[in-house]
């Protein structure tokens, strides 16, 4: 009951003190205080509560309705706002003028491979690639690769 009684009078001196009201002297403060603990509720609040609406509102209840979409005709002046997938793509001899690009080379068995042409000619083309513990060199025949992007 006396913890009860200490919280209660440090909310009140709280309470007098956010409002500005600051006694002298601790007699005061304790008059004060059972002033404020035996004070009546007034007849009307000073600030009226908020009150909450129950209205719903039915503009959320609607059914939504399905609507096709349908996607605008396309123009000459459309190309540049989607790039093309064929800008990567490189052809076979063009290797030769790309020493030392990094390149992305699909084979015949689906494989792909990452890496910078080292060298190439009319029939190969030599790919370092890294790999744990360091870099390798693959020798890929032209009769081998589908498809070439640059990276």
């Amino acid at each position: 009951m006396l913890t009860h009684w200490k919280h209660a009078m440090g909310a009140l001196v709280g309470c007098a003190l956010a409002f500005g009201v600051a006694a002298q002297t601790l007699d005061e403060d304790e008059a004060r205080i059972e002033e404020l603990m035996n004070a009546r509720p007034s007849a009307q609040p000073a600030t009226p509560a908020p009150t909450v609406s129950a209205k719903v509102d039915d503009s959320i209840n609607e059914t939504p309705i399905a609507a096709a979409v349908v996607a605008p005709a396309q123009s000459a002046d459309d190309e540049w706002l989607a790039p093309k997938e064929q800008e990567n793509r490189m052809e076979f001899v063009d290797l030769a003028h790309s020493i030392g690009a990094r390149v992305s080379i699909v084979t015949t068995n689906e494989r792909e491979h990452h890496g910078v042409v080292t060298s190439a000619d009319a029939k190969q083309v030599t790919l370092e690639v890294r790999r744990k513990g360091g870099n390798a060199s693959y020798v890929l025949k032209k009769e081998q690769i589908l498809k070439i992007e640059s990276r």
